[in-house]
């Protein structure tokens, strides 16, 4: 990301960049169709493998396998999101055309929908979702999830993982396979920061310690990357959290600090704010500095970031977390004092953070200002560059494909009616899926499979119209929100849609 700056003899460039740490992968040699990444849980380990979502248990399944002996299955799920995952940081190549294949298996008494999913995050760190396949699942057969997907080219943080539309039945995977052209060396060393301190859990717990008299445990029931975390528990006070010793830190340089944090839990209120902060000595006086504070929702991994410099006289350094201060500590209740895992840590210098990070820091400097001109100039370049980043952000929250309102719209609304439940009284939802999608993708081609879902998607923008939004969910799941009664509309809408024939059986199941 790259800002320019100039005014008469004034000219000021300056870039700042930054990456996330990126996992272990081996690779082959580079070719368009090498294998990537391979899985079928014959070796008896789910290796890198975990839970996306805050809940949800993996394990080797014996009985039944689409190849060999084991498959992996997931259980105790709670939202439809949640399944098997895997950090793929180190596979993809922006621009780049990658190929996907996995089998999928489910034991319920119906047809259920099993989709493939890649979460990656852009510059601004903002998170998208990319529709990699999915099928209707009959109960006891395997189906193939297949499918190619072009990597955006602002984009970093990949997460794969598998979801189901029913929010709780157990499913499982086996044989996934991706194939690609490999990442030379020259491409692995873009793409990774020289982290000084790194943290994954993944052999202990890495020389944290609890802040204060609380338990620290190292844990595998959760996990942002690999099979462990560390949970921070049994808090008395809100300073308490996990904390680390970085003495090794060059004073008067910038670090990027980047955790990241999951609270789960029925006891506790959806969202709470987090912290993460150093504490040092100068001159025998104790200083403590917050680096970034965050919101963080109830059962979502979430990164928080941010930047500092330490003094140069600054001794016996420690990194923590914690939970958000308030004016009387006597007064803290069960949020305030909440259980809570840490996983993924990295503290790096911020002039060899790469380009693509979540979080990019741009710091300009403007040593003399003292003309009207240049002060003139000055606020017409931030009016253009407040004007630029409000069309970006409203260009993130639209489908492509069907120009309905994107997942990311979907969720800021419903928190923000979370907040605001009194607003739901007055709201209409109507919940709309193209029927018959996979014998259209199946007979007669995807493109038709994809006009299929944009036919649904502006006969029911059509309907809803200025009264309400259509939000593109999922692959062919949509959500309409509107002020107004529309079950009648919709389905008078869908009778007449489905009466057009377009070569292919199009309907639309509503409720």
């Amino acid at each position: 990301m790259k800002r320019k700056l100039s005014c008469i003899s004034i000219i000021m460039m300056m870039l700042i960049t930054a990456l996330a740490p990126f996992g272990t992968v081996s690779y082959a040699d580079d070719s368009s169709d090498t294998v990537l990444f391979a899985s079928d849980f014959e070796d008896g380990n789910i290796n890198n493998w975990s839970a996306f979502g805050g809940a949800g248990k993996l394990s080797l399944f014996s009985k039944a396998a689409h190849s060999g002996e084991n498959s992996l299955k997931v259980t105790e799920r709670e939202r439809t999101f949640q399944g098997p995952s895997v950090k793929a940081d180190s596979l993809f190549k922006p621009n780049n055309t990658y190929n996907f294949s996995s089998w999928v298996y489910q034991n319920s008494d119906s047809v259920k929908t099993i989709m493939w999913t890649m979460r990656y995050t852009d510059s601004l760190g903002v998170a998208h979702f990319a529709n990699i396949s999915e099928a209707d699942v009959e109960p006891d057969k395997w189906v193939e999830l297949s499918g190619s997907l072009e990597i955006p080219d602002d984009s970093l943080d990949y997460l794969l993982y598998f979801e189901c539309s029913n929010a709780t039945i157990d499913f499982c995977i086996d044989d996934v396979k991706i194939t690609g052209e490999a990442i030379n060396d020259t491409d692995i060393s873009a793409n990774q920061t020289d982290s000084l301190y790194s943290f994954d859990f993944e052999g202990g717990t890495e020389l944290w310690g609890p802040r204060g008299e609380h338990g620290l445990i190292r844990t595998d029931e959760y996990s942002n990357t690999g099979s462990h975390s560390i949970y921070t528990t049994n808090r008395n006070q809100i300073w308490n959290g996990p904390a680390v010793d970085i003495d090794d830190i060059k004073r008067g340089v910038s670090y990027f600090y980047s955790a990241y944090i999951m609270y789960n839990g029925k006891e506790y209120e959806n969202s709470h704010n987090f912290l993460i902060e150093v504490q040092y000595n100068i001159n025998g006086e104790t200083i403590y500095q917050q680096i970034s504070e965050k919101t963080l929702k109830k059962n979502y991994w979430t990164r928080i970031v941010g930047t500092y410099t330490l003094p140069e006289n600054a001794t016996d350094v420690a990194f923590y977390i914690q939970t958000a201060n308030i004016e009387n500590e006597e007064e803290a209740d069960i949020n305030d004092l909440m259980s809570f895992y840490t996983d993924t840590v990295s503290i790096t210098e911020t002039s060899i953070v790469h380009r693509k990070t979540a979080v990019i820091s741009l710091f300009i400097l403007i040593a003399c200002i003292i003309a009207a001109l240049i002060l003139h100039f000055l606020i017409n370049a931030i009016i253009k560059k407040t004007e630029k980043k409000k069309a970006a952000i409203k260009a993130i929250f639209r489908d492509a494909m069907t120009q309905a309102l994107n997942r990311n719209a979907y969720e800021k609304k419903i928190e923000a009616l979370s907040s605001e439940p009194e607003l739901c009284k007055s709201l209409y939802f109507a919940l709309c899926d193209v029927n018959f999608l996979k014998y259209i993708n199946d007979n007669h081609g995807h493109e038709k499979g994809d006009e299929a879902i944009t036919r649904c998607a502006k006969m029911l923008m059509d309907t809803v119209g200025n009264l309400g939004e259509v939000y593109r969910t999922g692959g062919d799941e949509f959500v309409c929100i509107s002020t107004e009664p529309m079950q009648t509309q919709i389905i008078e809408a869908i009778e007449k849609e489905s009466a057009n024939d377009m070569g292919y059986p199009f309907a639309v199941a509503s409720g």
